[in-house]
């Protein structure tokens, strides 16, 4: 769903029967797969989700429950302006959407297999004249309703499992989430503006000041002289909130070996952040959830704690 002719294909796949003559029967799959589509309100798609996943979705906080369920929604906001949708007359295609004026993908409804409680949906997809991709889909009937399970895009992009707990738990606490990945990118800036500053001032080394790296900077290049920062002043201070994380710089020692540390706590412990980070000139990330500052000797982020 990251580029658009991933989007195409959810469009086709989750909406491939949009044309009022080929309404497939209440109570099929297939119609189900329609819904989804057609809906322009959650609730009508979350009745096809999962049972476990629905009452996963109701715990979540209000704000991480509207991310998620504007997620879910395909029209009209995963289609792109320029694309459109449409089920021939002809017949020679199941649907088809017109990606540009050139280019345009064609799905085939090859299968639909119902056994039981279970039913899987195939799709072929065809676009650019010559390349083709299957699409599956997978259905259960479970309290009343078809519920989609999984989403097979083929080339088009990963495996979505509707019934794993992963589907709902990455919406939960996603400004925290938010927070802590900033904060991450924002210690791996600092460590590199730190080091750059360094390279280019063997002298002084590591600064005591971070203001110091928000100063303009001459330095002559193969093209003449040029004027540069080594960083955002909102970034250049030895102590500053941002992202709901308060970070604090300290030097050690400077010179040509010069060492440093920096961390950063969440202002609001368990809200604004879990972890709080350590990082030093080796630009190496360590994190805790211990309530305290952050230490060389906590396991670096993404090592099993």
């Amino acid at each position: 769903m990251r580029h658009l002719l991933e989007i195409a294909l959810l469009g086709l796949v989750l909406g491939s029967n949009d044309l009022a003559a080929q309404m497939a029967p209440d109570g099929t799959p297939e119609r189900a797969i329609q819904d989804m589509l057609l809906a322009s309100k959650p609730e009508e798609i979350e009745r096809h989700l999962p049972v476990a996943t629905l009452d996963a979705i109701k715990t979540l906080d209000p704000d991480d429950r509207r991310a998620c369920e504007a997620s879910l929604l395909v029209q009209p906001r995963r289609l792109d302006e320029k694309a459109s949708l449409e089920i021939p007359e002809d017949g020679h295609a199941f649907a088809v959407m017109q990606l540009t004026d050139t280019q345009e993908l064609e799905a085939q409804l090859t299968d639909a297999i119902t056994t039981g409680a279970d039913a899987v949906l195939r799709f072929t997809l065809q676009w650019q004249v010559t390349r083709t991709s299957e699409v599956l889909v997978w259905m259960r009937f479970e309290d009343g309703d078809w519920r989609i399970r999984e989403l097979s895009p083929g080339a088009f992009g990963a495996r979505i499992l509707f019934d794993n707990p992963n589907f709902v738990e990455r919406f939960r606490n996603r400004q925290q989430k938010q927070n802590e990945s900033a904060t991450a990118s924002t210690l791996y800036t600092l460590g590199y503006a730190l080091q750059r500053y360094a390279d280019f001032r063997p002298d002084v080394g590591f600064p005591d000041d971070l203001s110091m790296l928000a100063e303009p900077f001459a330095a002559d290049t193969d093209d003449g002289s040029t004027t540069f920062s080594f960083l955002e002043s909102d970034l250049a201070q030895n102590t500053f909130v941002h992202g709901g994380y308060h970070y604090h710089y300290q030097l050690i020692h400077g010179g040509p070996q010069g060492a440093y540390r920096i961390t950063a706590r969440p202002v609001d412990p368990g809200k604004s952040g879990r972890f709080a980070y350590f990082t030093d000139e080796s630009r190496e990330l360590h994190q805790t959830r211990e309530g305290r500052d952050a230490t060389f000797d906590d396991p670096l982020i993404g090592s099993s704690d």
